[in-house]
C-alpha cells in the first residue's frame, strides 16, 4: 500500500475532536500537562491543524496571527510516529501555510529537548530556555522576507 499523508485545517467540530484527542494523548496523558493548560481559551482563535497517514489520525497544531506575526502552539505527534520524518511533513506544511498569509514571522516556543529538531526545519533559538508548564522550552522563531 502506498503512504497517504494528508494534512489540512479543520473547520468542523468532528475533526476538532479527533485534535483534541491526539492532544490528550501527547500533553495530557504522556506529559502529564494539566487539561486546563492544555485547553487554554484559544482554540477558537485559532487555525486548527490536523495530519492524517495512511486515514490515521496522527498530528495536529494550530496556529494563531498576532500582530503580522504567526504564532505556532499545540504542535503534537503521536508517540509510535516520531521520528519517521512526519514531524517535519507537519512543520513544513505550517510554515508553507503561514508563508502564504504573508506574515513577517512565525515564532513558537519549542520544549527545548526538541530545539535541533525545529532547527533542522530553519527555526532559531531566541533568548535562553525557560519553564512552562514544568516542562524546559526554548523560543524558536523564524524570519520571513
Amino acid at each position: 500500500m502506498k503512504e497517504k499523508i494528508e494534512i489540512g485545517i479543520v473547520n468542523d467540530e468532528e475533526n476538532l475532536k479527533k485534535i483534541f484527542k491526539i492532544r490528550e494523548e501527547v500533553f495530557q496523558k504522556e506529559q502529564d500537562i494539566d487539561k486546563n493548560l492544555d485547553f487554554d481559551g484559544n482554540d477558537s482563535k485559532a487555525i486548527q491543524i490536523l495530519m492524517k497517514y495512511n486515514n490515521e489520525q496522527i498530528g495536529c497544531a494550530r496556529i494563531r496571527f498576532i500582530n503580522s506575526k504567526a504564532k505556532l502552539e499545540r504542535i503534537a505527534l503521536i508517540k509510535k510516529y516520531r521520528g519517521s520524518g512526519l514531524g517535519k511533513v507537519l512543520v513544513d506544511y505550517l510554515v508553507f501555510y503561514c508563508k502564504s498569509k504573508e506574515v513577517k514571522e512565525i515564532y513558537f516556543d519549542a520544549q527545548y529537548y526538541l530545539e535541533n529538531f525545529y532547527k533542522k526545519c530553519g527555526f532559531i533559538s531566541e533568548g535562553k530556555p525557560f519553564d512552562e508548564v514544568g516542562i524546559k522550552h526554548i523560543k524558536m522563531v523564524m524570519k520571513l522576507k
